[in-house]
């Protein structure tokens, strides 16, 4: 497994998205100097949605959309990322909420070589080292457990730790957004007690900053929040079941007959989260039935894929706890701190992310705002984050960092 890369100079990424790449072996001698020199030497550390994860994958064309790459671009500094070359690792769907998600494609097509004087080079050091898929305990861990094991990881990190990745290009500044991950799968099956607990979340947070700071004398950045799972979209509400068109998609969608309890799914008991791929996922001869409530006996009643209402505030809770702490960790470090929530929050109010998937739409199934997967960022929410970054950053350091056009 081969790892290359292309680097990309933060003035070539003022303008059309389409023409902003160019690929070289000494990236240092590109472009003016950075607009501030807090931004000299940049690094993102992440998962998925810093890595340019849309639409259940990833390519070079998703990477190229990743907030870091256009905050870089607006920075006027270095950036050199790890391209995937086409289809991707996994390959983005393109059409929807459609089989190809159900099935999790796998096939990964890793390479993407740049050519100098017609010989293949890659940059010593990358300006974003995210994996998908880590939570706060992989960031500074070693070794192939789940998810290290991965094939993205060790084709972005070479073997070592995430922050001993990010600590190569000697930062100056950085975005950190991990967290995510150590809630996110076991809200979306439904099990939300495989979640990282609050003082694990801490103890794996703290030691991420120990070594990235104490490795990085000086290094300032923005710290980000984690994402409150009730936004998720491709979480439903039962209540959207009481619609008899919206049950009739569900139903196809999930490849089996679908229909709310009529025991539990009353009154508030509605407004629990539906996951319909887990649903589609159930063994065969299992029924579609969403209970609203946990019934006991068999995991397929009321809990894999349903999340109630009491686990709803559970789960709120245990995130406002980790964000809590990264506001506090961002306090004593002198970084900035970003909470995601609001934005994302005034998207689903204004009807901009919708409350139910418009499956009559094969490219914004889940919005504009929302990749093919129903989770990730699409290229627009992209956008909007780099503006919301760039205001806070500003705010804290006192910079003038530019906002990027929105369409």
């Amino acid at each position: 497994m081969s790892r290359t890369h292309v680097v990309v100079r933060g003035a070539l990424l003022v303008g059309v998205v389409g023409a902003l790449y160019a690929c070289t072996s000494d990236a240092d001698v590109l472009g003016p100097s950075p607009v501030d020199p807090l931004f000299s030497n940049f690094v993102a550390i992440g998962n998925s949605i810093t890595a340019g994860f849309q639409s259940a994958g990833i390519n070079d064309s998703t990477q190229q959309a990743s907030f870091a790459l256009l905050l870089a671009g607006q920075m006027r500094t270095r950036y050199a990322f790890p391209a995937l070359a086409k289809p991707g690792c996994p390959p983005p769907i393109a059409n929807g909420l459609t089989g190809e998600l159900v099935s999790e494609t796998v096939a990964c097509a890793l390479r993407k070589v740049p050519l100098v004087n017609g010989v293949a080079v890659a940059p010593s050091s990358l300006n974003n080292v995210a994996v998908p898929g880590f939570g706060t305990a992989d960031v500074t861990a070693l070794g192939t457990a789940a998810p290290r094991n991965n094939p993205l990881a060790q084709l972005i990190l070479g073997g070592k730790t995430m922050v001993q990745k990010a600590l190569e290009v000697q930062p100056t500044f950085a975005t950190i957004w991990m967290g995510n991950n150590d809630v996110l799968q076991p809200a979306l099956t439904g099990l939300p007690g495989g979640a990282t607990p609050l003082d694990a979340f801490r103890a794996n947070y703290a030691k991420m900053m120990n070594e990235f700071t104490l490795g990085a004398p000086g290094v300032k950045g923005v710290l980000i929040g984690v994402v409150q799972v009730s936004g998720v979209p491709l979480l439903i509400r039962a209540e959207q079941l009481t619609n008899a068109t919206n049950l009739a998609v569900a139903s196809t969608i999930a490849g089996r007959a679908v229909f709310l309890d009529p025991v539990s799914c009353t009154g508030p008991a509605l407004q629990a989260l539906v996951n319909l791929i887990a649903i589609a996922q159930r063994p065969a001869g299992v029924p579609g039935v969403v209970f609203c409530t946990k019934q006991g006996g068999s995991p397929d009643l009321g809990d894999i894929g349903i999340l109630d209402v009491g686990e709803q505030a559970t789960v709120k809770d245990l995130i406002d706890g980790y964000n809590a702490y990264i506001q506090a960790k961002a306090d004593s470090t002198g970084f900035a701190y970003w909470d995601p929530n609001p934005l994302f929050g005034q998207l689903q109010a204004s009807g901009a992310i919708p409350p139910f998937p418009i499956f009559t739409s094969t490219t914004q199934t889940f919005g504009q705002y929302i990749s093919l997967d129903g989770i990730h960022p699409s290229t627009l929410a992209h956008r909007r984050i780099t503006n919301e970054l760039v205001t806070v950053i500003n705010a804290k350091y006192g910079t003038k960092l530019a906002p990027i056009s929105l369409p």
